[in-house]
């Protein structure tokens, strides 16, 4: 708090100064132009004023499609102002400096005026410090060409714009975002690529000085077209950039959201690339339609936490969503508001929303316009990762009773021994529908289908959502019980047990469908085999005492 005011102070302050400077210093400066000068400045203020608006990132690429604070720490108007300041004086390249920062920018959301004059101001100070170095910048200029006079004017005009870019903005920044200012100097320190692109600017301001001196004020401003060119090639470049960024990210968030990992980086990474403080917002990214069903499921949240009642409004504004098909909705109360903004895919498909969720009084980070742009960004990745999932789920299930089949156990069970060589433990029961064969020589394979697949639904359940069941084969089935002690593991097997012979299932002399259950724990040294051989033991245990009940492995337990 206490450094956002002293920022505030020093905006002020440097309005203030540069108010002053002006009426101090304008008249004379006005006066002293000369017609040659005069075109030189024209151009000049074209071409900081062009470069203001493309705003292309010359230090280093930005990973979004509009610019933000980082994008021209260092940017290609630094030879414009520093050719006006060794030609022009201070106060012109000041005055660049502050039209370059007023315009427009594409992409950059609407400021107040007056707090666009104040951040403008604030170029003033460094622009009059800068009054020290003129007359050496000019000697070096004005000197016989040679390798000492461009080192000279190349190692004072770096210095410089490096001193103005970590001492002074840098200090600026740090008070304005209440971050350490030795934080932002070890980040800039080990970024050798501005120290780079500084030398390389600062040697074709020595270029552009030496022609607008000696060769006219006409080619001294040719001199500058160059850059504008550079800023659309580095703006295409950056937004390809962009663009490539945003796919590698999309498809890892895809990745982590099938391989049940957790999304929130990638989701994080995308969100931040069109805007940086867009999680700081309360903001949920919900999907809807996956599995097939016509449903939302929260995918990842950011931000503060939401109190119920603004959940319950989120799930109305979602509703007005899918019901209505707009592409925001929003939804107010006394206890705050819901923004829901939607998702689609290429095909203008719903897959999702972005919710907003605001307190009271609670001030925006993000324009609106931003959010929409997130809600179509992750459009198609939520399309991406249904269409994935649906191959994927395909791939892995039991067309008839709806578990995972022999592949999709497979993948479950060796997910499952590597969480308990991690220290976790799992439990896991056989089932073996009894005298099954019976069903299907006297009542038909139809009746026995359906057998299996009331059987399958039974078992589903009446099982925890971390557990796993599957179609084992045949008339087998196979459930994994994750950190299920002995107690509970023997528990959910007399469970499905009771659950299938009281299902209403019937043999053809009319009594009960029964099931025999053998149950085994995994140790970390075996494999998925040894487990299932140990968990077989135990049904064929079962079988031979009578069918129709429980049986334990004795060799390991937990």
């Amino acid at each position: 708090m206490i450094a956002r005011r002293a920022y505030g102070i020093v905006r002020a302050a440097s309005l203030f100064a540069a108010l002053a400077a002006v009426s101090a210093y304008a008249p004379a400066a006005l006066h002293a132009l000369k017609p040659q000068d005069a075109v030189f400045l024209a151009g000049a203020l074209a071409a900081a004023i062009a470069l203001g608006i493309l705003r292309a990132p010359a230090a280093h690429f930005e990973r979004s499609l509009r610019p933000t604070p980082e994008s021209d720490r260092v940017g290609l108007i630094v030879p414009v102002l520093l050719a006006v300041l060794v030609t022009e004086g201070w106060l012109w390249a000041a005055v660049c400096n502050v039209a370059a920062y007023l315009v427009r920018r594409r992409g950059q959301r609407r400021r107040p005026l007056q707090d666009r004059i104040l951040n403008a101001a604030l170029r003033f100070p460094a622009w009059w410090a800068a009054a020290l170095l003129l007359e050496p910048l000019r000697r070096a200029a004005q000197a016989t060409p040679s390798a000492a006079s461009l080192a000279t004017f190349v190692g004072l005009a770096a210095a410089f714009v490096l001193l103005v870019d970590l001492v002074w903005i840098d200090s600026l920044a740090a008070a304005r975002q209440s971050r350490s200012l030795l934080m932002l100097w070890r980040r800039h320190a080990a970024d050798r690529g501005t120290l780079l692109i500084v030398l390389a600017e600062c040697t074709w301001a020595y270029v552009i000085v030496r022609v607008a001196t000696h060769d006219g004020s006409a080619l001294g401003v040719a001199t500058l077209l160059p850059l504008v060119g550079l800023a659309v090639v580095l703006g295409r470049f950056a937004r390809v950039n962009a663009r490539l960024h945003r796919l590698a990210i999309s498809r890892e968030a895809v990745d982590a959201m099938l391989r049940a990992n957790d999304p929130m980086p990638q989701m994080r990474s995308l969100l931040e690339s069109i805007d940086p403080h867009i999680v700081r917002e309360a903001v949920e990214i919900a999907a809807f339609g996956r599995g097939g069903t016509e449903r939302w499921s929260r995918v990842v949240r950011f931000g503060p936490a939401v109190t119920p009642e603004l959940e319950r409004l989120g799930g109305r504004a979602l509703l007005e969503l899918q019901v209505t098909g707009e592409d925001a909705a929003i939804e107010q109360r006394e206890d705050g508001s819901v923004w829901a903004y939607r998702a689609r895919d290429a095909g203008e498909r719903l897959r999702g929303a972005l919710l907003v969720f605001r307190a009271p009084g609670a001030l925006p980070f993000v324009a609106a316009r931003d959010f929409e742009r997130a809600a179509s960004e992750l459009g198609p990745l939520l399309g991406d990762y249904g269409a994935i999932a649906a191959t994927r789920t395909a791939a892995t299930i039991d067309t008839l009773t709806g578990l995972a089949n022999r592949r999709g156990l497979q993948r479950a069970f060796e997910e499952a021994m590597a969480h308990v060589r991690g220290g976790g433990g799992y439990a896991v029961l056989l089932l073996d529908v009894d005298h099954f064969k019976s069903i299907n020589d006297l009542l038909g394979h139809q009746t026995g289908d359906r057998a299996l697949a009331q059987i399958g639904r039974l078992i589903s359940d009446n099982i925890r959502g971390l557990d796993l069941a599957g179609r084992f084969g045949g008339e087998e089935f196979l459930v994994l019980l994750r950190d299920a002690a002995r107690e509970r593991a023997l528990q959910v097997a007399e469970r499905l047990r009771a659950a299938i012979e009281a299902g209403g299932l019937a043999y053809a002399d009319g009594k009960p469908v029964t099931v025999s259950v053998g149950v085994a724990y995994a140790a970390a040294a075996d494999t998925t085999a040894d487990v299932v051989e140990r968990a077989d033991r135990a049904l064929y245990r079962a079988k031979n005492a009578g069918r129709n009940r429980v049986v334990e492995s004795p060799v390991e337990t937990v």
